[in-house]
C-alpha cells in the first residue's frame, strides 16, 4: 500500500476576496441603508499609492511603494512596471535595484535577478539585505563557498541577522554537516524567537533521525503560528511513524475540524486503519472523503481498491484500480491490483 511522506511543505496561497454591492431591493431604503448601498470597495494600498502619485508624478519613492504595493498584492507583473519607473527617475538607488531583484527572483528569473543584485552591491557594497539575496541565490546554485562568504560579510556588517545564519545552516545541511547545522539555525532562532521556519526545520530533522526533541521544535513552532496546518502535519507524522498511532489521529481529527477540505489528514486517517490497525472497513469512508475533498489523489483511489480487495468485494476495487488508472496511468500498483483482481472476479 501507498505510504506518505513523512513531512511535506505546505504552500500557501493568498486569495483575493471580491465582495459585490448590495442589490436592489424592492422595498424602501432609509436613507442610512441608501448611504450603505452606495459605499464602495475600500482601496487597495496600491490604489491609495497612485492617488499619492498623481499628486506627485516625478517622486520615485512613490514608484518604489506601489510596487510593494503590488508585491503584497500578487501582482509581479504590474510591481516590476513600478520599479523600473523608479529605476528611470533614480537609476543610482541601491535599494531599488534590490526590490527589482526580489521581484525578479520571485518570478524565477534567477539570472536577471542576480544583476540586480550585483547592481544594488556596486552601488552599496555594505547593503546587508543584498548580501544575503545574493547568499540565497549562491545557495541555490549550490555554490557553496560563494553563500558562505556572502552571509558572513553581511554577519560581519550586523551580527544580528538571523536569515544569514539560517541561510548558513541550510548551506550546512546540504553539505551534510548536521552539527553545524543544527547550530547554525539554533542561532537564528535565538536571535529571533518567532522564526517559524527554523522551529519548523529543526523538528524536521530531529523528526528524521527520529528524536523526540522534534516535538519542542514543532510545538514552538506552533506557538508562533498557531494552528498552522504544516506544523501540525509534521507534529502528527512524527507521532506515526513512531508508532504513537492515537495521539497521531486525535491531531488528524483536530485538523480536518479545523478545515474538513484537508484531504491529506483525511488520508492519513485512512492509512492508519488500513496499514497499522489491519481494518480495510473502517479505512473505507477516511479515502472516500479524500477523494471528494482531492479528487486527483490518485494513492487515495488505489487504497480504496485495495481495502475492498482485502474484504472479498472484489468488483468494488477492480473500480477502483480502474479508477487509479485513469487518474495516474502510470500508477504500478494499481495496474498489478487490477490484473489480480480481475483474475479473482
Amino acid at each position: 500500500m501507498i505510504r506518505v511522506a513523512f513531512w511535506i511543505l505546505i504552500v500557501s496561497f493568498i486569495g483575493m476576496v471580491s465582495c459585490n454591492e448590495p442589490g436592489a431591493s424592492d422595498a424602501p431604503t432609509t436613507g442610512k441603508e441608501a448611504d450603505k448601498s452606495e459605499q464602495k470597495a475600500p482601496r487597495s494600498r496600491s490604489d491609495e499609492v497612485s492617488i499619492e502619485i498623481r499628486k506627485d508624478p516625478k517622486n520615485p519613492k512613490l514608484y518604489a511603494k506601489r510596487a510593494d504595493a503590488h508585491v503584497e498584492e500578487g501582482s509581479l507583473m504590474l510591481a516590476l512596471e513600478d520599479i523600473n519607473r523608479a529605476l528611470t527617475l533614480d537609476s543610482m538607488n541601491a535599494v531599488f535595484h534590490l526590490s527589482k531583484g526580489e521581484i525578479l527572483y520571485a518570478q524565477k528569473e534567477v539570472n536577471e535577478a542576480i544583476d540586480s543584485f550585483e547592481r544594488a552591491l556596486e552601488l552599496d557594497a555594505n547593503n546587508t539585505e543584498a548580501l544575503l539575496k545574493m547568499a540565497e541565490v549562491q545557495l541555490l546554485l549550490r555554490q557553496y563557498q560563494e553563500c558562505f562568504d556572502l552571509a558572513n560579510k553581511a554577519l560581519r556588517i550586523n551580527d544580528q541577522l538571523y536569515q544569514g545564519y539560517f541561510i548558513k545552516g541550510y548551506a550546512h545541511y546540504e553539505l551534510g554537516d548536521t552539527s553545524r547545522f543544527v547550530s547554525s539555525v539554533q542561532t537564528a532562532i535565538e536571535l529571533n524567537p518567532n522564526f517559524f521556519d527554523g522551529f519548523m526545520m529543526l523538528g524536521s530533522f530531529y523528526s528524521s533521525v527520529n528524536d523526540d526533541v522534534a516535538l519542542d521544535y514543532f510545538d514552538s513552532a506552533l506557538e508562533v503560528r498557531r494552528d498552522d496546518v504544516q506544523a501540525l502535519y509534521a507534529k502528527a507524522m512524527f507521532f506515526q511513524e513512531q508508532g504513537r498511532l492515537e495521539e497521531a489521529m486525535e491531531l488528524y481529527e483536530y485538523m480536518v475540524a479545523l478545515d474538513p477540505n484537508n484531504g491529506l489528514a483525511w488520508y492519513n486517517q485512512g492509512y492508519v486503519w488500513l496499514e497499522h490497525f489491519e481494518e480495510p472497513q473502517a479505512a473505507i469512508p477516511f479515502f472516500k472523503k479524500t477523494i471528494e475533498v482531492f479528487e486527483g489523489y490518485d494513492d487515495a483511489y488505489y487504497n480504496l481498491g485495495l481495502c475492498y480487495e482485502l474484504i472479498g468485494n472484489f468488483s468494488e476495487a477492480r473500480d477502483y484500480f480502474e479508477q487509479t488508472l485513469e487518474v495516474n496511468p502510470q500508477h504500478d500498483l494499481a495496474a498489478v491490483g487490477l490484473s489480480r483482481v480481475t483474475r479473482r472476479s
